[in-house]
């Protein structure tokens, strides 16, 4: 049996130790099977440290060469994206490129972590000389949100869940709503022809709320919004890895209804989709019930609790592996 493990965070535990631990739960529960696993970004700001490639010098910023794609990551361990620096680090790219007929491929992992300061700043002082600064750029932005910028689900609005009472909040929210309505109706009005689709804006696209409005702003200087989690699957060949699989294994911290909609669980649950395969997980947590996992792609789930890691792999294996105990 081909086993693909893919491994997610799992509390504040090193992403190599537990690798190592889930191989070796199953490689002792079931020794003939070819196991195999893969570290899984989330799409986060420092989604590139997970990634195999080669460093590349761009300026203010960190980056790394994965396969035909430059992936961005903020300079100096910064857990953060400083706009200015990401702006920058842009430009230095664009700069380099001097065919416009094959535009370079530039991944900016958000998720949905708030940058460093304004978002808007990575406009800079012209917002419309950045976007033709950065037209020789495929600027791929992976976000960890499908919240839009404005409206009723807003990024403003998903603030205020679950604090509706707090009156400053709410005031401060409106605020910040009436100011990105402003915002996204400038930036919008300057747009070339042909960058929208019907009457449909960027400000109401899924994900564009995403990072605090970074990956609005991203959008509007020719950014493509992506899911974050299933695109990094792809640029670390898990994709690739799950198509020779019969069985997927995904390893996170918590199973809840984000997890399965747009986690390291949802992108190795469609990779193996997409191989005709079962995908298991296993979870410190297990917040969803049976019909989600299944509406989610997951054949099942297994909760660990306060159990070691390589506990709960080793009773997957028993129920997936023929060779369980060497048998």
């Amino acid at each position: 049996m081909r086993v693909l493990i893919g491994v997610g965070a799992w509390g504040d535990e090193s992403p190599a130790r537990v690798q190592a631990d889930a191989v070796a739960a199953w490689r002792r529960t079931a020794p003939r099977d070819d196991v195999h696993s893969l570290l899984m970004a989330d799409g986060g700001p420092r989604s590139a440290d997970l990634f195999d490639g080669s460093p590349v010098g761009v300026g203010p910023v960190d980056s790394l060469r994965v396969g035909n794609a430059i992936v961005l990551l903020p300079a100096d361990a910064a857990r953060r994206w400083d706009p200015h620096a990401l702006r920058e680090g842009l430009a230095v790219l664009a700069a380099a490129q001097t065919d416009d007929r094959r535009p370079l491929t530039v991944v900016v992992p958000l998720g949905d972590d708030d940058p460093a300061g304004d978002a808007v700043d990575v406009w800079g002082a012209d917002r419309d000389a950045t976007r033709a600064a950065l037209r020789r750029l495929d600027i791929v932005a992976l976000v960890g949100s499908d919240r839009p910028l404005l409206g009723l689900h807003g990024m403003s609005a998903s603030v205020r869940v679950g604090r509706e009472a707090d009156l400053a909040l709410a005031a401060a929210t409106q605020e910040g709503e009436r100011r990105w309505n402003a915002i996204a109706a400038e930036a919008e009005r300057s747009l070339p022809r042909g960058t929208l689709l019907g009457h449909e804006r960027l400000a109401d696209r899924h994900g564009a709320g995403a990072a605090a409005g970074l990956a609005y702003c991203l959008s509007v200087v020719g950014a493509r919004l992506a899911p974050a989690a299933r695109y990094c699957a792809g640029l670390s060949q898990f994709d690739d890895r799950a198509l020779s699989a019969d069985l997927v294994l995904a390893i996170a911290t918590t199973l809840d209804p984000a997890q399965i909609d747009r986690g390291t669980v949802a992108a190795a649950a469609a990779a193996a989709s997409r191989g005709g395969v079962p995908c298991a997980a296993v979870a410190r947590e297990v917040l969803v019930g049976r019909r989600d996992l299944m509406a989610g792609g997951i054949a099942s789930a297994h909760e660990a609790g306060d159990a070691p890691l390589g506990v709960i792999v080793e009773r997957v294996a028993r129920t997936w592996s023929p060779d369980r105990n060497g048998g």
